[in-house]
């Protein structure tokens, strides 16, 4: 029989969490008040400056020559930092790699991702020297195609696992200990271990960081215990960058992390739950247990349809600790009191959903053939999976097979009213739909609008109308007004000529890709070859969390015989939430 990992402590706290049995989770945090000076987090927002307790990578690829380097930064100087890297697939944001980074105050964390010669799946490689859990091989680790749609054929798994997105979450801090009398590494504190000397952690195989990985790990509904392990309540700090680089074609493109920062009332950072798990997959996880800790429905068991009175279903992927934590996992410590009927994971969920959800997205376009323009721009949806999800459960023939599930964000489990929520992708305007060309396994969020233009109009509040209006034009004022056979998405798809296909889908302009997408890829053509456009997503003014940028690849035909003149730019997408 599997050890629990619930502390089997009487010392519970006083937050008033559950007392869940034998539940396999970590989620605690004090009783409220400051900590280390820092005072408790109230809500989740998007920081501008690029530092969070959160990261969102909001695309990778090793598509078509591409290879994508991310890098770290703990910018904390006091505190180490446990963090969880989850790499997500582009159709459906099944989880295709994660594992453990333990970095020390002021340490940096790189990696690259590729698709090396003679195999279809990429592999993450890094010289870094930082602690991880596992240590990744010298040799790199392949992603794992594991819970992606079986029915597809090991060339289209590969192909799903070369592009999604990056969620980087802060787990726990790591906070300054001292050295202690006759120290070794079967009694070095966990601080201690992860600390660099002289360029080189102390001890990642050390006892106090392999006890992080114990079936029985004491944190659970034990604060005090989870402070004996060397873990602090997680403040802000991590940032990331992120670069596309594509050497055949002497081209790049590159932008930093959206940073996700627990915030007090006063929009000051806070901290956070404790929310570590460890990185093992020996314990099962069944949906009464996952329920408290995640809104993915394929984890916690979903409904077939968005009603308020579902009640959730069966689980359809066996849960492991290793699965959490998620950006659903409850971080606010007022939360902790609400972990039944998973009140705390859905209004986690919804919060989230309102900090970066917007009601247009602008940007330019450009595939000018005198400078051999192409273009892309993407649009990731990283928190859908929490609404909305596509299952593989259906014992079908081919990719067509499966269901759709959801978690309604709206009520609770016992469905009462959850204050404040709201289901951003189908309680609004916004339709989830499965049908696809090709690849029903993703969904497609319709509704959206983007051909028209039209100037002068009457006054509205805050000019939304104005500044929140589909538009598609040039770089003269020459619109295409809505309904028009100007600009189309291709290929067409009946009852949704806008949509956003896939989690981390790819729009091309004129069939003139930059990032040679494969997996959530459409185009749209227009009648001109450079301007601007803006996507209307009001969503019943609730709005779309979606993030993304612009890809430019421009070619100077006229360089130096022998030197490749081609040029990479990348603009991030430009947003209203008015």
């Amino acid at each position: 029989m599997k050890k629990s990992l619930l502390s089997k402590s009487a010392v519970a706290l006083a937050t008033g969490m559950l007392a869940m049995g034998a539940a396999q989770a970590i989620v605690v945090g004090p009783a409220g008040g400051d900590i280390n000076l820092v005072a408790p987090a109230t809500q989740l927002v998007v920081n501008a400056s690029g530092l969070g307790h959160s990261l969102l990578v909001p695309y990778y690829t090793a598509q078509g020559g591409n290879d994508t380097y991310l890098s770290i930064v703990n910018t904390d100087m006091r505190n180490g930092k446990a963090v969880k890297i989850r790499f997500r697939g582009a159709s459906n944001s099944d989880d295709v790699l994660d594992f453990t980074i333990l970095l020390s105050p002021g340490d940096v964390w790189a990696a690259a991702i590729s698709k090396p010669t003679g195999q279809d799946l990429p592999k993450l490689t890094t010289s870094d020297k930082s602690c991880t859990l596992p240590a990744i091989p010298q040799n790199g680790v392949n992603f794992n195609p594991a819970r992606l749609h079986q029915k597809l054929t090991a060339a289209q798994q590969a192909s799903e696992t070369r592009e999604g997105y990056v969620e980087i979450f802060n787990m726990a801090d790591i906070p300054p200990q001292a050295a202690v009398a006759n120290e070794t590494s079967a009694n070095r504190p966990l601080y201690r271990s992860i600390e660099h000397v002289s360029g080189t952690p102390r001890g990642c195989t050390d006892t106090s960081v392999t006890a992080l990985l114990s079936e029985n790990f004491v944190t659970l509904n034990n604060y005090a215990a989870a402070q004996l392990a060397g873990l602090e309540v997680p403040s802000t700090g991590l940032m990331a960058n992120w670069s596309i680089v594509n050497v055949p074609n002497a081209t790049s493109w590159s932008g930093a992390a959206t940073a996700i920062e627990a915030q007090t009332a006063a929009f000051v950072p806070g901290y956070g739950n404790i929310v570590l798990f460890p990185q093992i997959d020996t314990v099962n996880i069944d949906a009464a247990t996952a329920r408290p800790f995640t809104s993915d429905a394929l984890l916690r068991g979903g409904a077939a349809t968005n009603i308020a009175n579902e009640v959730p279903g069966a689980q359809v992927v066996t849960a492991l600790p290793v699965d959490f934590p998620d950006m659903s996992t409850p971080y606010l410590n007022a939360d902790l009191a609400n972990l039944g009927d998973g009140v705390a994971t859905k209004s986690q969920t919804s919060r989230l959903m309102a900090s970066f959800a917007t009601l247009s997205t602008a940007n330019e376009f450009n595939t000018l053939a005198a400078v051999s323009g192409k273009n892309d721009w993407t649009f990731t949806m990283p928190t859908r999976r929490y609404n909305v999800v596509r299952s593989y459960d259906n014992a079908g023939a081919n990719e067509s097979a499966g269901t759709t599930l959801f978690t309604n964000l709206t009520h609770n489990d016992a469905n009462a009213v959850i204050a404040g929520n709201n289901d951003y992708f189908v309680s609004g305007t916004q339709v989830v739909s499965n049908t696809v060309e090709g690849k029903r396994h993703q969904l497609c969020v319709t509704g959206i609008t983007f051909s028209g233009g039209v100037k002068g109009g009457a006054a509205s509040a805050n000019n939304a109308t104005a500044l929140n209006s589909a538009v598609t034009a040039d770089r003269e004022e020459t619109f295409v007004a809505a309904g028009s056979n100007g600009a189309v998405f291709s290929p067409s798809v009946p009852g949704t000529p806008a949509s956003f296909c896939g989690e981390a889908s790819v729009l091309t302009f004129n069939n003139l890709t930059a990032l040679s997408p494969e997996v959530a890829k459409r185009d749209i053509g227009t009648p001109t070859s450079e301007g601007w456009a803006r996507f209307a997503h009001a969503n019943g003014n609730l709005g779309l969390p979606v993030l993304g940028s612009s890809f430019v690849q421009f070619t100077n035909n006229a360089a130096t015989p022998g030197v490749k003149g081609n040029y990479g730019l990348a603009w991030p997408h430009r947003t209203s939430v008015r």
